[in-house]
């Protein structure tokens, strides 16, 4: 198995999004696999999925590049001034440290928001730790540098441990040589008579010595083929044990991208929900005025009415005045 073509395959698969990386690792697993590289596709089937910061991050190194550079710079610089006690050089490193880490957090909630994931608090809290251990401890800045992360990074003053994240490319082991006794069950049957001859008439002629030898080597080698039976099983138990660490790696970060986005839609509920009572409120306080209006206007009816009434009355008696008038005139007449 060659390095450089793991490291394509973790470059390529860590650049995807988290959603798309299962599915394509299971098919640079089955290339490999059919070409005849089975150590390639034991290596690659071992990449973990990104968690959703870890993923941030790897893309940050990609699109990002200028900014991550002079972040990784500035932390090189500043782990020396540490080093020196320079302590004016070490506040102004600092100072812009503080500045580049939140410029890359704001950049990694864009590039969250742009494919489709925003990102929450914890997740801000994962890439800001990352970006932080990558100033302070040379393994996590390589680590960073690489683009290749599985889960985020943290530093708490003793380096950062096997588990940190970083994507482990390790040679898988050489195949060991099948032992005598095997390679002898794969010799061409016409040679196999000839060789139980041979053994046939050593055996008839040897010492007790060589006897001995001759069933101590036999001994050896059966144990050497027992040994590496066992050998053989175990190793089908480990790869059996790190598919299911991977399944529940998987099924982790699925997890953490499901709760990130339920924490988007919950605080865009709670948003419309805020909107929704403010309305509310508002609808309440114009309901009130409404009625408050409508009792003024009753009274100013009920007061209008009667006013009415009044006055039909008034009108009345005028003219019950006029018709005696009347009457009284014509009679002078």
């Amino acid at each position: 198995m060659q390095d450089a073509d793991l490291a394509s395959a973790a470059e390529e698969l860590y650049a995807l999004s988290p959603g798309d990386f299962t599915a394509a690792r299971d098919e640079r697993v089955a290339q490999a696999r059919t070409s005849g590289n089975r150590d390639l596709a034991r290596a690659i089937g071992a990449l973990r999925r990104p968690t959703v910061s870890a993923w941030l991050v790897n893309q940050l190194v990609r699109e990002a590049r200028d900014q991550v550079g002079e972040l990784l710079a500035l932390g090189e610089s500043l782990r020396q001034a540490q080093k020196d006690l320079a302590g004016e050089q070490v506040r102004e490193l600092s100072a812009r440290r503080r500045q580049l880490v939140a410029a890359l957090v704001a950049e990694a909630k864009r590039l969250a928001e742009r494919d489709g994931r925003p990102a929450g608090l914890q997740v801000e809290r994962e890439v800001e730790a990352t970006l932080q251990a990558a100033l302070a401890d040379a393994d996590a800045e390589a680590a960073v540098r690489a683009g290749c992360l599985a889960s985020p990074l943290s530093y708490a003053g003793l380096g950062v441990g096997d588990e940190a994240g970083a994507v482990s490319w390790q040679r898988a082991p050489a195949r060991q040589k099948a032992p005598a006794g095997d390679q002898a069950k794969k010799a061409p049957a016409r040679e196999k008579a000839p060789a139980r001859e041979r053994a046939t008439r050593r055996r008839s002629t040897e010492t007790p010595e060589e006897r001995a030898a001759r069933l101590a080597a036999e001994e050896e080698e059966r144990k050497a083929r027992q040994a590496a039976a066992e050998a053989e099983r175990r190793a089908a138990k480990i790869a059996e044990a790190e598919q299911a660490v991977r399944r529940a790696t998987d099924a982790v970060a699925a997890a953490e991208a499901d709760l990130t986005e339920a924490e988007a839609k919950f605080t865009s509920a709670r948003g419309v929900q805020e909107s929704a009572r403010q309305q509310v409120e508002r609808l309440d306080r114009e309901l009130s005025r409404a009625i408050a209006a409508e009792s003024e206007a009753n009274r100013a009816a009920r007061d209008a009415q009667r006013g009415k009434e009044a006055a039909a009355r008034a009108a009345d008696e005028a003219r019950r005045r006029l018709a005696r008038a009347q009457t009284a005139a014509s009679r002078l007449t």
